[in-house]
């Protein structure tokens, strides 16, 4: 491949990946594994508390 941008670490972290939803101002998507039979799952939760 040509022409590829190197992308820095701090770039790499902001990127959530193509199924994370559309959250609405002051939230962030954040996935959630899977565990205990359940899917994994995205969610919209507030920019206070972690993932």
């Amino acid at each position: 491949m040509k022409n590829l941008k190197k992308l820095a670490k701090s770039e790499l972290k902001k990127i959530n990946g193509g199924n994370a939803p559309l959250c609405e101002s002051g939230t962030r998507a954040c996935r959630y594994k899977a565990e205990n039979g359940y899917p994994a799952y995205w969610s919209c939760v507030a920019i206070e508390y972690p993932c």
